[in-house]
């Protein structure tokens, strides 16, 4: 292998690390909006994540623990380092519903993971009160 070839993997890694870093940091100043926005009695601030072979989806969920509601979530999903964190209000409602409103398999996933997240911190209590 020649130093040019060595050079292009080099180069070819430093920049894969270099837009996870960022990435990165767009997931922690999402989580950091949300919680400042959010900051209020009763609101609960949870995330999950499910990786799939091609595409995966990360999700912030914001549930209001008295009502059993969702009231705000983001999403991130797509296949590369350039994907952002959007609002997605069709996620919002109770949460029983939430994983059908999901969409995408892979969205779906991660709301599973970030409910049940919620479930753990709420020691089993969350559940909507409109049932």
């Amino acid at each position: 292998m020649t130093w040019q070839a060595v050079l292009v993997l080099v180069c070819g890694f430093v920049a894969a690390g270099l837009l996870s870093y960022r990435q990165h940091l767009g997931y922690q100043r999402a989580v950091n909006e949300l919680a400042t926005d959010e900051n209020r009695s009763g609101m609960l601030l949870v995330s999950g994540r499910a990786k799939g072979r091609l595409r995966g989806a990360i999700v912030l969920l914001v549930i209001d623990r008295r009502r059993g509601e969702v009231t705000r979530a983001q999403v991130m999903e797509g296949v590369s380092v350039f994907a952002t964190f959007t609002e997605r209000p069709d996620l919002a409602g109770p949460v029983e519903g939430a994983e059908e409103r999901a969409g995408s398999k892979a969205l779906a996933k991660a709301v599973a993971e970030a409910l049940k997240m919620a479930a753990r911190l709420n020691a089993g209590t969350l559940r909507s009160q409109a049932v």
